[in-house]
């Protein structure tokens, strides 16, 4: 009789199977699972408020750092797995911590890792390892989908390129003066650079507003005293004006040579020309409206829409609509290639302005300013917020990619005239003002340290002069 009953307990054991959803064998601090025996996941916890940990096995009061929570449950993010007890996120084997941007895996820890493959496909390990790109540089070999630079070469600054080596600390330099030094000076740049007044070296002299390149002697050489900017040596060379002028090209048809910089708009004494010089654009006077009704304005001056139809409606010596490609200013029709437009409008379609040159937003038609210390805004709807710097300021924070302040170079480097934002909080001069150097006392010596040096010359030069008097007089009446 007692086996029949252990025999029919039995049998109704082996029919017991666990709820569905409950954690079998119990997980502490678990209300519900998924999986079975040792595969199982923890999916709610017991005591409210507290979140599932990253491994699953268990409950903790919250989410841990580099993890996120979605329905009470913690994941760690991309680059990172749960620890041994698996209540943390720590990073993955190979993942770049912190984020290099483009890079799947990394070799190294914190600053010092180096990227070992890339995100998309196709793309290679930049030189420095601190990136990728779209395909090797010149002057390196490309292995497993990582370029290094060859043996003469190194990675450039931004780490994208490579540049030859070179005993200079200057960037780009090929050959100084003191290298290594803090009063080292650039003589000569590598291939592709030119020398500017302040012994730096860029690969394009536009960067410095007021000079050109000149490939004789890779230097850059200031415009003529009539040009603002030029493309060389000359007065008829001028590619923009400085305010209150006007530029008439050489070859209208070739607006890239450049010109030469004239009056601003005037009234015509006679019955042809300008009747009103209502527009204005970087400071100086164009016309509006022409005294011949047939006639309106085109790129500032009075022009007949005949041969080149620029104006679909002119009216009463304006335009009210343009044609295509170009767009309507101030009673006038402007293109975006040449001066003055291109100061105002990038892009123009079906008569209207269509992308301000400064990066604003296009407003019935018109384009707003910058602040005055921003060459080109980073946000459409926002004069504060700087792109670029004007000429004579450089970004804080070094970046044309992100908003910052833009602040005057002769703040930052005494007497500095143009500048640029090099790495960290670094600003390289590329002009100064006459007479200074335009640069930081590298000497390190204070002011007082100097002028306490001086008296202490001129105090051991008259000790000599005293001692040389009383030699010859004294000696010449013994």
């Amino acid at each position: 009789m007692l086996a029949v009953i252990l025999l029919a307990c039995t049998t109704v054991l082996a029919g017991i199977v666990p709820k569905t959803g409950a954690c079998n064998p119990v997980i502490p601090g678990c209300s519900t699972c998924t999986g079975t025996g040792d595969g199982q996941t923890c999916t709610g916890c017991t005591t409210d408020g507290q979140k599932v940990q990253p491994n699953g096995k268990g409950c903790i009061a919250k989410c841990p750092a580099n993890s996120n929570e979605a329905g009470g449950i913690c994941t760690c993010t991309e680059t990172y797995q749960p620890s041994k007890d698996g209540q943390t996120c720590v990073p993955k084997a190979g993942a770049c911590n912190p984020v290099i941007p483009g890079c799947s895996t990394c070799t190294g820890t914190g600053d010092g890792q180096t990227c070992t493959g890339c995100t998309t496909d196709g793309q290679k390990v930049q030189p420095n390892g601190k990136g990728c790109i779209a395909k090797c540089p010149a002057n390196s070999n490309e292995a497993g989908g990582i370029c290094t630079c060859t043996e003469t070469y190194q990675p450039s600054k931004d780490g994208q390129t490579c540049v030859l080596k070179t005993a200079c600390n200057t960037p780009n330099c090929k050959a100084c003066d003191n290298p290594k030094t803090d009063n080292e000076v650039c003589t000569e740049c590598n291939d592709g650079n030119y020398l500017t007044p302040t012994s730096q070296c860029v690969s394009d002299c536009t960067t410095l507003k007021g000079y050109y390149g000149n490939d004789t002697n890779r230097k850059c050489k200031k415009c003529n005293d009539a040009c603002v900017e030029c493309k060389g040596e000359g007065a008829d060379k001028c590619t923009a004006c400085p305010a209150g002028k006007k530029l008439t090209y050489t070859d209208d048809s070739h607006p890239n040579n450049g010109g030469t910089c004239g009056d601003a708009c005037k009234v015509s004494a006679d019955g042809t020309g300008c009747e009103t010089c209502g527009a204005q654009i970087g400071g100086t006077a164009y016309c509006s409206k022409c005294k011949t009704s047939t006639q309106a304005p085109l790129n500032g001056n009075c022009a007949a829409n005949t041969r080149t139809r620029f104006c679909t409606t002119v009216s009463n010596g304006t335009c009210t609509q343009c044609e295509n490609n170009y767009f309507l200013k101030d009673g006038g029709c402007y293109q975006t290639d040449r001066q003055p437009g291109k100061q105002v409008c990038s892009n123009a379609q079906g008569g209207t302005c269509q992308t301000c040159a400064n990066g604003l937003q296009v407003q019935s038609g018109t384009c707003g300013e910058c602040h005055s210390t921003c060459a080109m805004c980073s946000t459409a709807n926002d004069p504060n917020k700087c792109k670029t710097c004007a000429t004579g300021y450089y970004k804080e924070n070094g970046s044309d990619t992100t908003d910052g302040l833009c602040k005057k170079c002769s703040e930052k480097i005494s007497g500095c005239k143009q500048c640029v934002s090099s790495s960290g909080s670094s600003v390289i001069c590329l002009e100064s003002e006459v007479g200074t150097g335009g640069s930081t006392n590298k000497s390190g010596l204070s002011t007082g340290a100097i002028a306490g040096i001086s008296v202490a010359v001129v105090v051991v030069v008259a000790g000599l002069v005293g001692f040389l008097c009383w030699w010859f007089i004294c000696r010449g009446k013994a």
